[in-house]
């Protein structure tokens, strides 16, 4: 893990950066969490926070007149399964929110970009003896060219469920159709039903986004993905791709047992 931690960030000045993104999505986390934890219907009947490891986690489950109804968080770097059981026939509802970012070291690109810009503008404003005067109130942003706008400006904006509007507009052609769902926008949230333990194939994903309804189409377990290219030619390592995405997502899921 750090060895590829290392070829994408490439500087320990990035490294630490990642670290505050880390520190971030874990605040954003616990805030959700705090506000589900307060938000409980009575007839909880399972209450489950993670699993200590980067697999879904079900943070509570309860018995519905349709059926069972589960919130899962959903972490962005690969196929994860959730535990939640699903026989062919049944129908699966999905109501989804959160945020996630594709591209971690475009984030990093884009701070470092600004920090270079800062320190360019603050190195001006302390040869001409501006900074002395007015450091208290001064504001390097309101002195960046246009260039060290548009280079501090990430390319990958953060999405939600339904993907990145028009991400083709930005996309390598190429590299698009090797995503796990080409017709879908980068990002955008996908599922799979599959036997326990087995991750899904391309074929198998249906596309979840802030809301879907669909029937399961066999027995299994669960899982969902971010939508991302799949490195699929290389077997020892298929996530290279999905490794630096960083956020989350989470849905409310109702299982209805076929009749």
């Amino acid at each position: 893990m750090s060895e590829i931690l290392a070829l994408i960030l490439g500087t320990w000045g990035k490294f630490f950066k990642f670290l505050l993104l880390m520190v971030l999505t874990l605040v954003i986390t616990l805030a959700f969490v705090y506000g589900i934890l307060r938000s409980l219907p009575h007839e909880t009947s399972e209450l489950k926070l993670g699993s200590g490891d980067l697999s879904a986690s079900i943070l509570f489950t309860r018995e519905t007149a349709e059926g069972k109804e589960f919130l899962v968080m959903i972490p962005p770097q690969g196929w994860e399964e959730t535990g939640i059981a699903v026989r062919e026939g049944d129908r699966l509802t999905f109501e989804a929110g959160g945020k996630v970012n594709i591209d971690l070291a475009g984030l990093n690109r884009s701070l470092e970009a600004r920090y270079q810009a800062e320190q360019r503008i603050i190195a001006a404003a302390k040869k001409s003896g501006k900074w002395e005067k007015e450091k208290d109130t001064f504001v390097p942003e309101l002195y960046f060219t246009r260039e060290e706008v548009q280079n501090a400006t990430p390319r990958w904006k953060w999405n939600g469920p339904d993907g990145l509007l028009n991400s083709d507009r930005y996309a390598n052609p190429a590299r698009k159709k090797r995503s796990i769902a080409p017709d879908r926008d980068y990002g955008a949230l996908l599922g799979a039903v599959r036997e326990t333990g087995v991750k899904p194939l391309r074929e198998d994903a249906f596309f979840v986004g802030k809301s879907n309804t669909i029937v399961a189409k066999r027995t299994g377990k669960l899982y969902f993905v971010v939508n991302d290219v799949l490195n699929d030619n290389e077997k020892e390592f298929p996530d290279m791709y999905l490794v630096d995405n960083i956020g989350f997502f989470y849905a409310r899921v109702t299982v209805t047992p076929t009749k």
